[in-house]
């Protein structure tokens, strides 16, 4: 659903209700980015002006009641790592990309108060709660991630660092492109199938006459995030479309890669 709150706009999830947690992705409205970046951009990293960025960011968090300083943030790069995170990195990558977590596509936490903060403009982001052993995880699913499977390394780190339950953890899937809008090639449904069983997968790509396909890149991650043995009754997957609702989101490919990044926010409260 999306809110509203002090000029600024965000989704939330119906499963996270009334947990004590905060979890939300930015929409692009309410911030102060000059084209094309407009308006609410929060990255750092795009040739944005840094001071606007960082102007953005501070609406956001205030809108979500949180402390924008101590927000954790990474140089995402379409990879698999993730990285354990507690309350002494509070602020890496918060006001500049020099103290961000390098190389890095996935943050979990055991600590409340500990901001886990991912950008994105069409991929998948994911969004891992487990309110039994207060243990959450929010990980990147552009397609090279999601055909590494970071949803089921996430879910595996999980259960190996905090020995939660795989029945327990809830599992949420913002805004990313859409199947009528992502275009790929042969190289992407390639690295997909050995994730599924084709009588499965072939459900989740269409071929065009031009010889690529159309792939339904946020049911893959929700596919996955069942056989990382997740229950269907506790994963959340928002439908919808960056491309679609461009004028909620950013859209990289829409907007031909010059445009902002929205920002995913997951924080247990104590």
């Amino acid at each position: 659903m999306i809110k509203s709150k002090e000029g600024i706009s965000f989704l939330t999830f119906s499963i996270f209700q009334g947990l004590p947690l905060k979890a939300a992705v930015s929409c692009r409205i309410g911030g102060i980015s000059r084209a094309p970046f407009t308006s609410l951009n929060m990255g750092l990293h795009v040739g944005d002006h840094v001071e606007d960025v960082l102007e953005n960011r501070k609406r956001y968090f205030r809108a979500l009641g949180i402390d924008e300083s101590r927000l954790i943030n990474c140089c995402q790069v379409h990879g698999t790592h993730i990285e354990k995170v507690s309350g002494k990195d509070c602020g890496r990558g918060a006001l500049s990309l020099d103290t961000a977590i390098p190389d890095t596509d996935g943050l979990i936490t055991g600590d409340p108060n500990v901001p886990l903060t991912m950008n994105y403009a069409d991929c998948t982001p994911l969004f891992f709660y487990d309110p039994v052993k207060k243990a959450a995880a929010l990980s990147h699913g552009g397609w090279r991630g999601t055909a590494g499977n970071i949803v089921g390394k996430t879910v595996d780190f999980m259960v190996s660092e905090f020995s939660c339950s795989r029945n327990t953890i809830l599992g949420a899937i913002g805004p990313a492109i859409g199947f009528p809008n992502f275009e790929v090639g042969q190289e992407v449904i390639d690295a997909m199938r050995p994730l599924m069983e084709e009588n499965k997968f072939s459900r989740l790509y269409r071929k065009k006459e031009n010889g690529k396909y159309l792939f339904a890149l946020a049911e893959m991650n929700h596919f996955l995030m069942r056989k990382a043995g997740l229950l269907e009754e506790h994963i959340e997957d928002c439908h919808m479309d960056t491309w679609d609702r461009n004028d909620l989101f950013y859209s990289y490919r829409r907007e031909k890669g010059r445009t902002g990044r929205h920002m995913a926010v997951l924080m247990m409260e104590p």
